[in-house]
Parts: structure tokens; C-alpha cells; sequence
């Protein structure tokens, strides 16, 4: 885990020496990396913090349940289905989330 904060801040210290050069509009401006880093950051961070509080339904035992963060971050999904598997009944396929008026 030290390492990869070390490489965070190694990565970090190397962005700060440095600046982006932004074309609008036929005008020419030097802006600092963090002016876009941290809005795609936010971003990032929010989607990925959305997906994650999701619990899902299984279509085969109608069991809800919250995979890990890495089981479902990255997997296809369409609409409000991902590919995960259920932890219950082994199902892997698309799953749609909790809806609003389902209980738990």
C-alpha cells in the first residue's frame, strides 16, 4: 500500500512541474493540470461511487444483493443492468438494480 501512495505522489510532484496548453476559439492558454485533472476526478469518483451503492436482483431466486466494488465497475452493463453473479444462486448474467419501491 506504501507503494502506491509513493507512486501517487511521485506522479502527483511530476504533474505540478508542468501545464496544459488549451486552443479556444484561435486563442492560446496555458492552464495548470489540476484545472482538469480534478473536475475528470470528481467525476470519476462520483460514477464510480453511484455504481457502488447499487444493490441488484437476481431474475432467477429474486434475491437482492451488492457485489464488491471490482465485480462490477468494470463489467458490461446496459440501461440499469450489469453482468454480475448472484452471490445466492450462482446465476451470472444481467441483473437490473434495486427499484425505488422494493424493499430489502
Amino acid at each position: 500500500m506504501k507503494k502506491i501512495y509513493f507512486s501517487l505522489l511521485l506522479l502527483i510532484s511530476l504533474f505540478s512541474l508542468t501545464s496544459c496548453k488549451i486552443n479556444w476559439f484561435g486563442a492560446s492558454y496555458t492552464v495548470h493540470w489540476l484545472v482538469i485533472f480534478i473536475p475528470v476526478l470528481v467525476i470519476l469518483l462520483v460514477s464510480h461511487i453511484w455504481i457502488i451503492t447499487r444493490k441488484y436482483k437476481c431474475p432467477k431466486c429474486n434475491n437482492f444483493f451488492k457485489p464488491r466494488w471490482y465485480e462490477i465497475s468494470a463489467w458490461l452493463h446496459y440501461g440499469n443492468k450489469r453482468l454480475v453473479k448472484c452471490k445466492k444462486c450462482g446465476y451470472k448474467g444481467f441483473c437490473p438494480t434495486r427499484n425505488k419501491g422494493e424493499n430489502i
